[in-house]
């Protein structure tokens, strides 16, 4: 042993080589498996078998004076190694020797489980030979095995060891002992090795056995054999206990590596459920040990523990699958563990079947007498416990569908208790054992409270509507009460067995009710205060009803505050719903400290709880009360640094009332900052955590009533942070960047510039030290986390802006584009904007975004004036620190980005002076970002017109642009001649124009382009040139068609076979040319349009036309059959769509594939076609209107090979098409309607589209019932149906609507 112990050691002394301290430390559960090991146990694993063995195991025969020592000791050791399977103090999980190997499975160490599983296997393996006279043993009647049993003496060894004495002496006396069996005498072998051990091999002298066991005799079983039974059996659950610990999600090893432990704990429990029962006796009852209700309860445990609990919100597909198939596994053996009980019932013989039915329900089986030499085992039989682990695994899972098998389960655990009627079956059964509940064989598989916990828990991902929800899980309420009154009316009336009756049986305790509160609270929608409320509601009415039973504890208080907590943050912006959600969490908070005594061992809920309500009371805008709940926590010593956090939060955040509360949290700050440097000054460590109460309270002095005093505070505030710092880095008043740039963005329009470049300066410094130190270094976690970022820059930009300091904002420019010390302080579009207002003439005057952030753009659009700015001097030791074009092209695109008259004319004179300054010398730009920069400029002028900006002819600016550079080009000036961009944005900007003239402009512009073309080598006509001027006749109604398909024809023509393919008419050119038609004012062009896509199709599948028409083709023609208004508009359109079902099937057209919105335009032609309702159709019609509608509601609502659904205009269409399409006076109508709307809720698709519809198709009475009741809205003021807008139904109704696409800026 001590050569093994010092092998040991050395291992772990290689391990931990490099710590500080080395310990040596064996684990005394190693020390008892060594021993164990020197016995002989596991005897055929470590001494006789090789990896390469195929042989069985031999038998294992052990003198029955030794075999209960050994199984104790074997006892003893395995739930020890299974002990250190467990998380925790004494957990051997990680170290890489004998025990624990667990990321490893395979290798030549074993796992502490893998170690268990060999000495249960030998104890089990074991045939106990008696030699007392007393209890007969007939070898020879053992099946053959494949080598000869092996007898072990009262040590146990086995096989070939070193010499040992200890071994030889009692070998020596078993000599002895067999000599004297051999001539006839008993030799009393206690008496001759008592020196050696002191245990007795008789197995139980009060036992007289009444029948030998010679031959086929039956021997009776003793409560010694029972023992040896039970003993091992509770050996193969430690051994079960030990793989599922192993294979928990809290030993942190790696999914795989859990798999494959609880996989060995369920093939272990199979392979033992797999042994043969037959020729049991004395001498083999270890062999033919099984499993009990703790056996597959430690099975189901194994594989519901392997997941760990899943959010609602998570993302991980993976773990959901795998918590998913856990549930699954462990329902599984749950059911195994019915059919086994089933099986087992089967085989009995009718006195067995007898006595295991009286055994349990817990009858004394000595009434019965011996029945017969099985041991006392009873058919297992599931039990709470095991529902209880099922129920636990579902409700791990975040499935939607995991609450339904959740409840499912749980009812098929109360049909089973109703069969099963434990009341009844007591009442027959004589037996004080089972009246007291002292046998634990009673059957007691009946819900208790850990089945409603477990069942509250799995209903947290239920995919339900919130009324389904909240109404599933009241009613769950309502069985935990009536189960409570069965118990007691069973009780009050003595029927059942009294240990049901107990208040720790009770159903609804502080565990279940707090259960159903959470549950409750976690079933509203993130985003809904209605639904929020209606839970908070609920969950004061439980536990007002809680408290007349069950006394609520500082959980269930904690669980009703937080459920206030999150419905307040729904109230928005809503004060009167924050206020009332305060005054309700003050009232458990009333509760919860109004008994101190009574929750003193809770105090880290109360704690939570009071920091909740003075969170709450912030929200509320009322500090007044905030500060009375923090005193009464001061005063009770329940507050921790959280506390003080969130009453400073609260109060700095109402300081726009009176500066004094932003004091009083200063008060606070400050006199925790005196106590926590005085306490122990060299052990203070600076934290994020107080810095960020600083900043609150500067937050709240920027922001107060009084401006001027405020800023002062701060400023001060601000000073003291940086004077505490740098006199002492442990100082817990650490400044960072955020105490800084609010303070400067304050200053920046109330004082000069002096005191920002004083601030960034600082800053800088700061930053300076802090890169000077080494990333690891001890003082790296002193140093305060300041850097000069954009915001602090553009601060300071914006106070030069407002005194006019041109100079020295182009100098900061420069350093944040190109300074090493400024390196997170780039230009931004903010820096572009203040800079671009800089060059105003009157930029003193000008008013600035007082956003501390930096984020405002409101830019002053005066004449720009850039006289007087002396780039050449702006030089930062010795560094050419000035502008970089880059950046004036920035501030110039401020202006062409705006989208406005005023804006363009700027970007234009900015222009020409950057020509003038690039002449001079004083900024270098490249020749050709000019031209790209006067692209930009017509862009200015094209958003001038999308924008609607009337007030001149932006188009003729653009075009004016265009002039300009066409003269630029006579000149001779080439880098300035127009390009592509020059007239295809001319042509956009004439295109968007909404002057009477516009198309014909646009088409003249494309003309010039064909011309220019032609000249130079670098022009080239494009497809899109055709297709804008194409769409645009689209706006002239009379001669708009004709225009179109000549040009569309000459585009054909003279482009159609063009080598360059951009300038070949492609698809968008004939979506255009449809597009004109079908929105023509002459409404039969729908036939030409079809007739076209037909004839398109055709060329283009004969190789004739690079045009290959869409999914938009087809849309354009549907929508030109639907303004037709006719009465076969949905055949044709049916038509279509058919069409492009075919291609989409036969030819592969992937594009072509229908989605939702093709299958509405159909429901949308039956809407808009011809009223049909007072014509007599046959009803077997298929080609009317509704038929149609039917037909493809139908489609939608199914499943399909196009995974389409429906969606709100689905339905907004079905109803307008049955208004229009069947008769008022049809009694089917109204509930039709009335059905289809309860669907449309359903399914969440109620958009005001789909309400207005509904609301238009039925009359008002109708109307105010499908929507919940006329007095429920009246509630809210609204008596008129009209009035009732979508956002004042139910969130349920309205949650898969998605929000409409959006179309871009300006568009019709």
């Amino acid at each position: 042993v001590h050569n093994q112990l010092e092998a040991a050691d050395n291992k772990i002394m290689e391990n931990e080589i490099g710590m500080n301290t080395i310990k040596k430390k064996v684990p005394s559960t190693m020390v008892c498996a060594l021993l164990l090991e020197l016995i002989g146990i596991p005897q055929y694993y470590s001494h006789i078998s090789t990896p390469t063995s195929t042989d069985s195991p031999p038998i294992m025969t052990v003198h029955s004076s030794q075999v209960d020592k050994m199984i104790e000791c074997s006892l003893l050791t395995a739930a020890a190694l299974s002990n250190t399977c467990r998380v925790g103090r004494n957990s051997l999980i990680g170290y890489d020797f004998n025990s624990q190997n667990i990321n490893n499975a395979h290798s030549a160490t074993k796992t502490a489980a893998a170690l268990a599983e060999e000495i249960w296997r030998s104890v089990s393996n074991m045939q106990i030979l008696y030699t007392s006279g007393n209890r007969g043993s007939d070898i020879s009647d053992e099946p053959d095995l494949p080598r000869p049993p092996i007898r072990i003496g009262r040590i146990g060894f086995i096989s070939e060891q070193e010499y040992n004495p200890l071994i030889e002496y009692v070998s020596a006396l078993r000599e002895v002992a067999d000599e004297g069996n051999a001539d006839g005498d008993f030799v009393n072998e206690q008496d001759t090795i008592s020196d050696v051990d002191d245990f007795d091999y008789i197995d139980d002298p009060s036992v007289v056995p009444t029948t030998s066991s010679v031959g086929n005799n039956v021997v009776p079983w003793s409560p010694k054999d029972q023992r040896r039974y039970d003993q091992t059996l509770m050996m193969f659950n430690s051994v079960l206990d030990a793989y599922a610990k192993l294979g928990s999600s809290a030993s942190g090893t790696r999914p795989e590596i859990r798999r494959e432990m609880v996989m060995n704990c369920e093939r272990l429990l199979l392979e033992v459920v797999a042994r043969e029962k037959t020729n049991i006796s004395p001498e083999t009852i270890l062999q033919h040990v099984q499993p009990d209700g703790i056996s597959f309860n430690t099975v189901m445990k194994a594989w519901a523990g392997m997941s760990p609990k899943q959010r609602g919100n998570s993302k991980d597909e993976y773990a959901k699958t795998i918590s998913s198939a856990t549930a699954e596994r462990t329902e599984g053996i749950l059911e195994m563990m019915h059919e086994y009980y089933e099986k087992e019932r089967a085989h009995m013989n009718t006195l067995e079947t007898i006595q295991a039915s009286w055994r349990e329900r817990g009858g004394s089986s000595i009434a019965l007498g011996v029945l017969s030499t099985a041991p006392n085992s009873i058919p297992v039989t599931p039990n709470t416990a095991s529902y209880n682990i099922a129920l636990n695994a579902w409700s791990k899972s975040s499935d939607p569908d995991s609450a339904i098998k959740a409840l499912e389960l749980f009812k098929r655990m109360v049909q089973r208790c109703n069969n099963a009627c434990i009341a009844r079956e007591a009442m027959v059964i004589d037996s004080a054992e089972a009246a007291h509940g002292t046998n634990p064989r009673v059957f007691n598989a009946i819900p208790d409270s850990r089945t409603f916990t477990a069942l509250l828990s799995a209903l947290n991902h239920t995919s339900s509507t919130f009324n389904e929800a909240c109404d599933l899980v009241l009613s769950i309420f309502v069985v935990m009460k009536e189960w409570d009154d069965q118990l007691r009316w069973c009780s009050e009336h003595k029927i059942g067995p009294p240990y049901l009756f107990r208040d720790s049986n009770r159903v609804l305790n502080e565990f279940t009710y707090n259960a159903l509160i959470r549950t409750l609270s976690r079933l509203p929608a993130t985003n809904s205060w209605e639904e929020h409320y209606e839970c908070c509601n609920q969950i004061d009415k439980i536990i007002e009803e809680m408290s007349e039973s069950v006394s609520p504890n500082a959980i269930t208080r904690g669980f009703g505050i937080n459920a206030w907590a999150a419905c307040a943050m729904q109230a928005q912006s809503d004060k009167s719903h924050v206020e009332q959600c305060a005054e309700k969490a003050s009232v458990h908070l009333f509760h919860l400290l109004s008994d101190y005594t009574k929750f003193e061992s809770e105090k880290s809920v109360k704690i939570n709880a009071i920091n909740d309500v003075i969170n709450l009371y912030g929200k509320a805008s009322q500090p007044i009360k905030a500060v009375e709940v923090f005193e009464t926590a001061k005063e009770k010593q329940l507050y921790n640094l959280q506390s003080l956090a969130v009453i400073v939060d609260a109060l700095a955040k109402n300081s726009y009332m009176d500066i004094s509360y932003v004091d009083k949290a200063k008060q606070y700050l400050l006199e925790f900052e005196r106590d926590k440097m005085r306490m122990s000054p060299s052990l203070v460590f600076p934290d994020m955590k107080y810095t960020k109460m600083y900043n609150s309270v500067i937050s709240g002095y920027l922001n107060c009533n009084q401006k001027d005093k405020g800023l002062a505070q701060a400023q001060s505030l601000l000073a003291y942070m940086i004077e505490s710092h740098e006199s002492n880095p442990r100082h817990i008043a650490r400044p960072n960047t955020t105490s800084f740039v609010p303070v400067m963005s304050s200053l920046a329009y109330n004082d000069g510039p002096q005191l920002l470049e004083k601030l960034l300066s600082k800053m800088e410094s700061l930053y300076q030290r802090r890169n000077s130190i080494l990333p690891h270094s001890p003082d790296a976690k002193l140093v305060a986390n300041v850097e000069p970022n954009t915001t602090a820059c553009n601060t300071l930009l914006k106070a030069y802006a407002r005194v006019g300091n041109r100079q020295s904002a182009l100098q900061l420019l420069g350093r944040m584009e190109k300074d090493a010390n400024l390196s997170s302080a780039r230009p931004d579009d903010n820096t572009h904007a203040i800079m671009s207002t800089l060059f105003s003439d009157d930029s003193s005057a000008k008013t600035f975004s007082s956003d501390s952030s930096g984020n405002g753009k409101k830019v002053n659009l005066d004449i720009l004036n850039v006289n007087g700015i002396n780039l050449k001097d702006l030089n930062l030791n010795g560094q050419d620190l000035k502008p970089t074009a880059k950046s004036f092209e920035s501030m110039m695109n401020i202006y062409t980005t705006s989208g406005t008259v005023e804006g363009a004319e700027k970007a234009t004179e900015l222009l020409h002076q950057l020509e003038r300054m690039n002449a001079s010398g004083e900024i270098s730009f490249k020749p050709e970002r000019f031209l790209h920069n006067y692209n930009n400029v017509i862009n200015a002028w094209c958003e001038c017109e999308r924008n609607d900006n009337a007030s001149v002819s932006v188009s003729e600016k653009a075009e004016a642009v265009l002039d300009y550079l066409f003269e630029q080009h006579r000149k001779g000036v080439e880098a300035l001649s127009p390009n592509n961009a020059s007239f295809s944005l001319c042509i956009k900007s004439w295109c968007r124009s909404n002057r009477p003239d516009a198309p014909e402009r646009a088409e003249q512009i494309l003309r010039r382009k064909e011309v220019f073309a032609k000249e130079q080598s670098n022009v080239y006509i494009s497809a899109p040139d055709y297709n804008q001027v194409i769409a645009k006749w689209r706006d002239a109604q009379v001669n708009g068609p004709d225009r179109a398909r000549r040009l569309f024809k000459e585009m054909d023509q003279n482009y159609g076979s063009a080598a360059e393919l951009k300038a070949r008419p492609n698809t968008v050119t004939f979506n255009s040319l449809l597009d004109v038609l079908a929105k023509s004012k002459s409404r039969d062009l729908a036939s030409e349009c079809e007739e076209l896509l037909k004839q398109r199709n055709e060329l283009f599948k004969e190789g004739k036309s690079s045009i290959l028409p869409d999914i938009i083709s087809y849309r354009s023609c549907i929508d030109a059959w639907i303004r037709q208004w006719q009465k076969d508009s949905p055949q044709k359109v049916e038509a279509l769509v058919k069409d492009m079902i075919k291609k989409y099937s036969m030819e592969g057209r992937k594009d072509l594939r229908p989605d939702a919105d093709i299958f509405n335009l159909v429901l949308k032609a039956c809407a808009h076609a011809t009223v049909t309702w007072h014509e007599d159709i046959e009803k077997e019609a298929n080609d009317t209107p509704i038929s149609i509608a039917n037909r493809t509601f139908a489609l939608l609502k199914g499943k399909n090979e196009f995974n389409a659904n429906p969606t709100h205009a689905t339905y907004a269409f079905m109803f307008i098409a049955y208004k229009f399409h069947l008769d008022f006076d049809n009694s089917r109508y109204t509930p039709l309607l009335l059905m289809l709307w309860k669907q449309c809720c359903n399914d969440g698709l109620v958009s005001q589209f789909a309400l207005e519809s509904f609301q238009d198709c039925v009359l008002d009475y109708q109307f105010w019932k499908a929507i919940g009741g006329e007095e429920r809205f009246a509630l809210l003021g609204k008596t008129d149906p009209k009035t009732i807008k979508v956002e004042d139904l139910p969130q349920e109704w309205k949650r898969n609507v998605k929000p409409p696409k959006r179309r871009g800026k300006g568009t019709k």
